[in-house]
C-alpha cells in the first residue's frame, strides 16, 4: 500500500481497480471543486490527460513498470482560474502482494508552478538582457575600431597637411631669409619692406599649422609642456615687442604694467609666451587705429595667482558671442569681423595652454569699449628666493626676438663637408645655396641608397636628413644605418622634417639623431647648430 502520511497536503489520491474505475478516494477532494471525483467514475473522465497512455497504464498492471509520471498538466477553472497538476500513477498492491489496480495521486503544484515560472521568465529576460550587452558590446567595439579609425585618418591627414604645407612653405620662408642677406645684389626700401611682407604672411600661415597641429596634440592628450623657472617681467616685455611695430602702424598706444613683487613663474616660456603674442596680435587686430592696448601682470599673494591681462579699446564683444570664442574654427560675424583674417584656432589655444599650466582664462568685454582678457596661473612665492638661477643669457634669449631686416651671414671659418639628404628639390637648393655661402660644401641625396653610397664615398663632417623620403628607406632607418656603421657612429646628425607630428622628435633622438629641427626652420639657427655641432 502506498504511505498516505507522505502524500502532500494539497493532493488527492484515488484507487482504480483493472477497468480504471475509481474505487476509492482521500486526500484533498476540493482540489476537483468544479468536477468532483465520485465512485465508480472513469479515471479517464476525471483526467483525460492521461489518454493516449493506457498502455502504459497496462504496463504498470502487469508489473513491467513501475511508476508513470506527468509532472506539468494545467487545469482552468470554470472561473478562469489556471491550476498546475502533477500526475503520478503507482500500482496497487494488495495484502496478498499482488497488483489489483492503480494509485493515482493528483498533487497541486500551483504555487511552486508560479514560482518556478517566474525564475524561468527571469532567467528569459537575463538571457535577453545578456544577449543586448553582448550585442552592445559588439556594436561598443565596432564604434571603438570606426573611432580609433578616424583618429589614424586624422593623423595621417594632418602629417600629410603639414609635410605638404611646411615643405613650400619652408622654400617660401628661406628664399625670402636668403634675398634679405642682399647676397645676390642689394634692396631698396619698397623691395625690403615687400619681403617682409612675404615672410609676415608665411609665418602667419606657419601659425595656423602650428596651432592645428597644437590643438590636435592637445585633444589626443599628448601634449607636454616643458615648465621651468623663468622671469615673468621680461617674457611679458618680450611678449609686447613682438607686437609692436604692428601696433605703430596703427598709431596705436601701447601700455605695460608690471607687478614688481612677481619675478619669477614656473611655466612653459614658449607656450606662455605664445599665449599672450595671440592675446596681444588680437588686440591690435581688433582696436580701430589711435586706440590703446595694453599687457598688465599682477600677483595676488593671498591666492597665490598671478594674473596677465592683455587689454584694448576695440569694438568689444557682445555676451552672446563669448561663448562661441572659445571653440574651434568658431568666429564672430559681424561688419568688423569680415575684414580681419583668421583661422578661429587663437583664443581655443590660449585657453587649453592656460588649463595645461593649471590656470585659466577669463574675458570681460563691452561692444564699442574693449576686451580684457586674463590668463590666471599658478603662483608659488618661495620660488622667488631662487630668481638667481635666472642668467644673463636666459635674458638676453628672451629679448632677442625682432630680426633686422639686414642680417649677416654666419660664416664658417673652415671648410666642413655636409651631406643633406632631402627629396624636396626646390627646399634642399635653398638650404644648400645659403650655406655654401655660409662656407660649407654641401652635397645633395634624394634618397637613403644615395645618401648611403654618397657616405661610403666620402665621409661627411655633418649629415642634415630628412624623416619623409619618397620611396625606399625613410630618415629614420638612414640615421639608425649610419650609427650601426663604426666610421659614422658619432656622426653629428640634423634630423630637419616638415611632417613635425607627435613623436617625431623622440624617435628621431631615439634612433641615433643629434638635433630635431621641424621645417621652415630659420636658415641662421640651422647654420648656427651646424658650426655648434662640428666645431
Amino acid at each position: 500500500m502506498i504511505d498516505l502520511l507522505s502524500v502532500e497536503h494539497r493532493c488527492v489520491y484515488l484507487v482504480v481497480d483493472r477497468s480504471f474505475r475509481i474505487r476509492s478516494i482521500g486526500g484533498y477532494r476540493q482540489l476537483f471543486a468544479d468536477q468532483p471525483p465520485q465512485i465508480g467514475d472513469s479515471l479517464f473522465d476525471l483526467l483525460p490527460e492521461l489518454i493516449g497512455n493506457e498502455d502504459v497504464l497496462h504496463n504498470i498492471l502487469a508489473g513491467n513498470i513501475s511508476r508513470f509520471h506527468l509532472p506539468h498538466v494545467n487545469r482552468t477553472s470554470v472561473h478562469g482560474e489556471v491550476r498546475y497538476l502533477r500526475l503520478l500513477t503507482l500500482p496497487h498492491i494488495n495484502m496478498h502482494g499482488q497488483i489489483d489496480g492503480l494509485v493515482q495521486t493528483v498533487t497541486d503544484t500551483t504555487e511552486q508552478s508560479v514560482i518556478e515560472q517566474a525564475h524561468i521568465q527571469q532567467r528569459n529576460e537575463l538571457r535577453l538582457l545578456k544577449e543586448r550587452l553582448s550585442q552592445q558590446n559588439v556594436e561598443l567595439a565596432r564604434t571603438n575600431a570606426e573611432l580609433r579609425r578616424a583618429n589614424r585618418l586624422k593623423d595621417e591627414f594632418l602629417a600629410g597637411i603639414s609635410h605638404e604645407v611646411r615643405t613650400p612653405l619652408s622654400a617660401i620662408l628661406g628664399l625670402t631669409e636668403l634675398l634679405r642677406t642682399q647676397i645676390v645684389g642689394s634692396l631698396n626700401s619698397e623691395q625690403v619692406e615687400m619681403l617682409r611682407r612675404i615672410e609676415e604672411s608665411g609665418r602667419h600661415l606657419l601659425a595656423v599649422i602650428n596651432d592645428l597641429l597644437d590643438l590636435a596634440k592637445i585633444e589626443a592628450g599628448r601634449f607636454e609642456l616643458e615648465p621651468r623657472l623663468i622671469a615673468a617681467h621680461q617674457v611679458c616685455q618680450a611678449s609686447v615687442r613682438m607686437i609692436n611695430e604692428l601696433a605703430l602702424r596703427k598709431h596705436q598706444q601701447v601700455h605695460i604694467n608690471l607687478d614688481p613683487r612677481v619675478e619669477v613663474l614656473y611655466a612653459d616660456e614658449r607656450r606662455l609666451r605664445q599665449a599672450l603674442i595671440n592675446l596681444l596680435s588680437n588686440a591690435v587686430k581688433f582696436t580701430p587705429p589711435g586706440g590703446e592696448i595694453g599687457l598688465d601682470l599682477e600677483g595676488d599673494p593671498e591666492q597665490e595667482i598671478v594674473r596677465i591681462t592683455v587689454w584694448d579699446t576695440g569694438i568689444g564683444i557682445a555676451a552672446d558671442d563669448m561663448p562661441r570664442l572659445f571653440r574651434p574654427f568658431s568666429q564672430i560675424q559681424n561688419e568688423y569681423q569680415r575684414d580681419q583674417a583668421g583661422s578661429g584656432l587663437g583664443l581655443v589655444m590660449v585657453a587649453r595652454l592656460a588649463e595645461l599650466h593649471g590656470g585659466g582664462v577669463a574675458l570681460r568685454s563691452e561692444p564699442g569699449k574693449g576686451s580684457r582678457f586674463t590668463i590666471t596661473l599658478p603662483w608659488i612665492r618661495k620660488h622667488q628666493q631662487w630668481e638667481t638661477l635666472l642668467t644673463a643669457s636666459d635674458a638676453d634669449a628672451l629679448s632677442a626676438r625682432i630680426s633686422p631686416d639686414v642680417e649677416d651671414l654666419p660664416l664658417t671659418g673652415r671648410d666642413w663637408r655636409v651631406l643633406l639628404v632631402d627629396d624636396d628639390t626646390a627646399g634642399s637648393a635653398i638650404v644648400s645655396d645659403y650655406l655654401q655661402r655660409c662656407g660649407y660644401r654641401v652635397t645633395h641625396a634624394v634618397s637613403g641608397e644615395e645618401a648611403l653610397a654618397l657616405v661610403r664615398r666620402e665621409l661627411p663632417d655633418l649629415a642634415i636628413i630628412d624623416l619623409r623620403l619618397q620611396g625606399g628607406m625613410d630618415g629614420l632607418e638612414i640615421v639608425r644605418r649610419l650609427r650601426q656603421q663604426v666610421a659614422t657612429s658619432n656622426l653629428p646628425i640634423i634630423v630637419l622634417t616638415a611632417l613635425a607630428m607627435p613623436g617625431d622628435r623622440e624617435r628621431s633622438l631615439e634612433a641615433g639623431a643629434n638635433i630635431y629641427l621641424s621645417k621652415p626652420v630659420r636658415l641662421r639657427c640651422l647654420a648656427e647648430e651646424i658650426a655648434r655641432l662640428v666645431g
